[in-house]
């Protein structure tokens, strides 16, 4: 066990990663379902905190999954910029040919606030606890933070593959589109000092305003063709992000105290 501990912590992103593919995927194929796929995420980050770092691992854990003492501009952008994405997406869509979504479609404004507390327990609150709240700190500090984003971008929606392929002519949009909205989200983490908390009501917006609401009202190639602009359009917003904040994903230059918050775990390459 001495032996072990000292390997472990050595190697804690790298586990991580390996015991979330494998867990998640063997929970998909032996199950049969999704049902548990992101929890397998957050109980790997929780066993990898614990086994890491002990009790401090745990509570560092924690710390950023409950850090909601960020500006309020930063919950506006992680709400709003998805619902902007999705409403962007489905005009697009609208133009080019789909049906506009009807008022019995539509249902009562009021529905999206029910829609999202459900997102959030569906999947953002258990795999954002692993990606940004273990994870990307553990990333390598000689990378930038955007590459950084695309390497967390590739994994994650490796990680995704057995849903995207349950759905063949969705597979590759589905993959693109959940890559490129990992640099959006980052943009958010980054500048809120690493809040995992964040990054769980961005996702959650996402998953509301798209897989909850607009894009059930579409089938056949139109929703084939909704899942290539859902990839499009977030790839032009990442575009965007970059071109304004550069590779650090913040506008201005992070002070020394900033950076420590955000990426004092141990350096992983």
């Amino acid at each position: 066990m001495n032996t072990l501990t000292p390997f472990l912590k050595r190697n804690a992103l790298v586990i991580f990663f390996v015991l979330a593919y494998a867990l998640s995927w063997g929970s998909y194929y032996l199950l049969g379902g999704p049902f548990l796929f992101p929890i397998m995420v957050f109980l790997v980050a929780l066993s990898m905190a614990a086994v890491s770092g002990g009790l401090d691992g745990l509570k560092d854990l924690a710390s950023r999954c409950l850090r909601w003492r960020v500006g309020l501009q930063w919950y506006a952008a992680a709400l709003l910029v998805p619902v902007a994405i999705g409403l962007i997406v489905v005009a697009l869509n609208v133009l080019l040919g789909a049906p506009m979504p009807t008022g019995t479609q539509l249902g009562p404004w009021y529905s999206l606030f029910l829609l999202f507390p459900m997102a959030l327990i569906d999947a953002p609150l258990w795999e954002e606890a692993g990606w940004r709240g273990f994870a990307l700190p553990r990333f390598s500090a000689g990378r930038s933070p955007l590459g950084n984003s695309l390497l967390l971008g590739v994994l994650v929606a490796g990680w995704h593959l057995p849903i995207a392929l349950s759905e063949p002519a969705l597979t590759v949009p589905y993959l693109i589109g959940g890559a490129a909205s990992a640099v959006l989200i980052n943009w958010v983490y980054y500048n809120t000092r690493g809040s995992a908390l964040l990054a769980m009501l961005y996702h959650s917006a996402a998953s509301t305003i798209g897989g909850s609401y607009f894009f059930q009202m579409v089938s056949g190639p139109d929703f084939v063709r909704l899942w290539w602009l859902y990839a499009a359009v977030n790839c032009i917003a990442a575009v965007v992000v970059v071109l304004v904040t550069g590779p650090n994903l913040r506008r201005r230059q992070a002070t020394d105290a900033e950076v420590a918050t955000v990426d004092y775990a141990p350096e992983v390459s």
